[in-house]
């Protein structure tokens, strides 16, 4: 045969055997479990199908698995746990007390009792009475007359400061961290539900209220400010026992605070307050204004209450500030700006979405509700409307929580409150104990002078922290992305056999390898099949 004859030409391979020779090489090397046996071809087709079902159904078991891993990752991102560490009384500041006597009027001053009995008995009462009547209405119970004027003025919280018993005669002494200290220098007059209140470790309210608010006369202003201290920061390193909000150094009695309060017997009023004489105690933040009829503790008239105050306080880790509030149930300071308060804590929250409500509700709103200077004041007259308003609220916010329609959720007129929890939140729980207060027995037995005490009913309530130490409630990550990653890693490698370089290896074949074999070997041998390079029946003769 002649040197410079040509080799037979064989028919080009078409594009599917092409394919073919190219996932038989790449089934060859896979390191995914069961691709092999797929792609040899010595295999039978009953064996190709057995393990392709056997692929196809750890792939679907692997996705199921892992479509559930996601829903769980999005449903339940965070886990709460105790933090490692306690955390000492003195690294947060003593609980706000607001104080609330059951005692209105001074029955000197205006007898509400006798007024209101003339008036129930379509008995003839002056002008001025009815006056009077109407405006006491606003801080007795919410039953007793709601007819009236539907809005009030200023003049109208004057007058109920007035008559109701003056701080000097309530609060007979005060003592902090075991010392007697002025009582005028420890509580600051204060408006809330239940009228004329004393709050004690409360922030001023130009730190606590925005320039928005316009709050009549000197209530809760007492110029003393805050050492830099934040809820979500605490206090800086470098203050002292004296910083403010007011810290105790220790647990027990002795590192607490203790009131003893007076009531007379002359101005017990059984018709506006009811049966319960005494005084209403409250413990809050100090960023929080009180909201008395919400939650408290009584403290009755010639008994002695002693509270051993257990804090209950929730952090959240670093790591959950890239989550969306509602994934986590918490906002952190700068994700929620009230416009009423400078602090965002849910109660203030709440009391502003009352607020807005109440007002677009009956066109006005309490007394004691944070607003502007140009917002209308409800009178006894709109006293059941503002109670409607309260009830009418909750029951929207309840019926939207179970309302997956937002055409229906929206349809009753008002914004949501969206009152989350602060993702830095503290509380305070109390154990009470109560026993006789014979304090009249002592002064009998030690012959001391009664003067001012004639006809006095006094109590004592003493508070303090119950432990040195308590332990923190802290927000973690349960499933952050590194632990949804090598979860899915792990399912991926107990069905598949998968793992980061079978990626790598997939996108090599299909795109670094196959250009090289296109490059080197032309369009028809793109397989780079050994079998196929060696066999030169396919080569061409130069």
């Amino acid at each position: 045969m002649p040197e410079n004859s040509t080799k037979k030409r064989k028919k080009y391979p078409g594009c599917v055997k092409n394919f073919s020779d190219y996932f038989s090489e790449y089934s060859g090397n896979s390191s995914i479990h069961g691709i092999k046996y797929i792609g040899e071809k010595k295999r039978t087709i009953i064996e190709k199908l057995w393990w392709s079902v056997a692929i196809l159904a750890s792939l679907y078991l692997c996705i199921f698995t892992i479509i559930k891993t996601y829903q769980k990752w999005q449903s339940s991102p965070v886990i709460v746990s105790f933090a490692r560490s306690p955390t000492p009384v003195w690294n947060i500041p003593f609980p706000a007390v607001t104080i609330c006597s059951e005692t209105k009027t001074k029955q000197s001053i205006f007898n509400y009792t006798d007024v209101y009995n003339r008036y129930e008995h379509g008995k003839n009462i002056s002008t001025e009475e009815n006056a009077m009547l109407e405006r006491i209405s606003l801080v007795c119970d919410s039953h007793l007359h709601l007819s009236g004027n539907d809005t009030i003025d200023y003049e109208t919280i004057d007058f109920l400061a007035k008559v109701a018993p003056p701080f000097d005669e309530i609060f007979y002494e005060c003592k902090w961290m075991n010392q007697i200290r002025n009582c005028s220098q420890l509580f600051t007059p204060t408006l809330s539900e239940d009228g004329i209140c004393f709050t004690f470790n409360m922030l001023d309210r130009e730190e606590l209220y925005t320039n928005t608010v316009f709050l009549n006369g000197e209530y809760l202003h007492h110029e003393t400010k805050s050492t830099n201290w934040t809820l979500e920061d605490g206090y800086p390193p470098n203050v002292g026992k004296d910083a403010y909000p007011m810290r105790a150094i220790s647990a027990g009695q002795g590192a607490g605070l203790s009131v003893l309060l007076r009531l007379y017997e002359k101005d017990l009023d059984y018709v506006c307050r009811g049966p319960v004489q005494g005084f209403k105690v409250l413990l809050h933040h100090p960023a929080e204004v009180p909201r008395v009829s919400q939650q408290y503790f009584r403290a009755p008239l010639n008994q002695e209450s002693i509270v051993a105050i257990k804090p209950d306080m929730m952090t959240t880790s670093d790591g959950l500030k890239d989550y969306h509030p509602h994934r986590r149930q918490c906002y952190f300071e700068h994700e929620r700006q009230l416009r009423f308060y400078q602090v965002y804590t849910q109660k203030n929250c709440e009391v502003e979405c009352l607020t807005n409500y109440t007002l677009d509700y009956c066109g006005c709103v309490s007394y004691h509700m944070p607003h502007d200077e140009n917002t209308k004041l409800c009178s006894s007259g709109k006293t059941l409307c503002v109670y409607q308003a309260s009830v009418s609220l909750l029951m929207d916010d309840i019926n939207n929580k179970f309302t997956t329609d937002a055409q229906e959720r929206n349809s009753t007129g008002h914004q949501e409150c969206d009152c989350l929890q602060a993702c830095t939140s503290l509380t305070y729980n109390s154990e009470n104990s109560q026993a006789e207060f014979a304090w009249y027995k002592v002064f009998e037995a030690t012959k001391a002078n009664f003067q001012g005490l004639t006809g006095a009913n006094l109590t004592s309530v003493t508070l303090f922290f119950k432990e040195m130490q308590f332990i923190t409630s802290e927000r973690n990550e349960l499933y952050g992305p590194t632990d949804f990653l090598a979860n899915c890693g792990g399912l991926l490698g107990l069905f598949m056999g998968f793992s980061f370089l079978s990626v790598i290896e997939i996108v090599y074949f299909l795109s670094l390898r196959l250009a090289c074999n296109l490059k080197k070997y032309g369009r028809h041998y793109w397989s780079g099949s050994p079998e196929l390079l060696e066999d030169d029946s396919y080569v061409h003769n130069a």
